[in-house]
């Protein structure tokens, strides 16, 4: 009986392992993506203290203000719980904003490995050229990935590390047509026309925004130009409707 209890055991802790590990994984590369030096556990460590902090920082001022116990563990756990979610909450601020800077900067940068590219330079030039020239974030990416080259790792790979760490699809697609160096004659032309996918990718994108931005414009205004004719039309309406209750 015994035996049979831990072998239906085993594969449940087995799963809560892997789940944790999964976790850990996913977490690391999320800090990886907003370009922070902690480890998961650093950021789960300050995450968890900060919650504890507020937890008990709360529940003290509430007990001291006179609030019931039961309420006051209730106030102070939720101000917990805001604490804990904000962390998080800014970690992925932090990684959108980058994504975002990386994917305006990046027509830029595809043009000038295009140009670097069609002058005769080789990939690895092209790209150790555009990274002294540039400034931002996909300068500073193209900096480690001649860092890695130097060191020994194959181009290919030291590209997608830089993908993996970016985090945008556009930077995917980019790597995916660098990589294509060793199979076309014309790599050149073929970086070109990836920035000039991604000049018009950012110009839908701006236009996007923008018709954004206006309809939050015009809804208050709208909003604003209806209200008053809409108390015009409910005054007289409201004396009619008095009139026939009178009859």
């Amino acid at each position: 009986m015994t035996d049979t209890a831990d072998t239906a055991d085993t594969p449940t802790l087995s799963r809560r392992a892997a789940m944790a590990a999964n976790a850990d994984v996913q977490l690391a590369q999320r800090l990886l993506e907003a370009g922070s030096s902690q480890s998961p556990f650093d950021f789960r460590a300050r995450q968890l203290g900060g919650a504890a902090a507020a937890l008990a920082a709360s529940g003290v001022a509430l007990s001291v203000v006179g609030v019931r116990p039961w309420l006051a563990l209730t106030a102070a756990m939720f101000v917990a719980a805001v604490v804990f979610g904000s962390v998080e909450q800014l970690l992925g601020k932090s990684i959108a904003a980058r994504r975002t800077q990386i994917t305006e900067e990046l027509p830029i940068v595809a043009e000038q490995i295009g140009m670097l590219l069609a002058s005769g330079l080789s990939l690895t030039s092209a790209l150790d050229a555009a990274a002294r020239r540039g400034r931002g974030l996909c300068a500073d990416g193209l900096k480690t990935v001649g860092a890695r080259v130097a060191g020994g790792v194959p181009a290919e790979i030291a590209l997608a590390e830089w993908a993996d760490r970016a985090g945008s699809a556009e930077i995917r697609r980019f790597v995916g047509v660098l990589t294509l160096h060793e199979d076309t004659a014309d790599m050149a032309a073929l970086v070109s026309e990836e920035a000039r996918a991604s000049r018009m990718e950012a110009h839908r994108r701006l236009i996007a925004h923008i018709e954004r931005r206006s309809e939050q414009v015009w809804i208050p205004v709208t909003v604003a130009a209806l209200v008053p004719g809409c108390v015009l039309l409910a005054i007289p309406f409201s004396d009619a409707l008095r009139g026939y209750t009178a009859l």
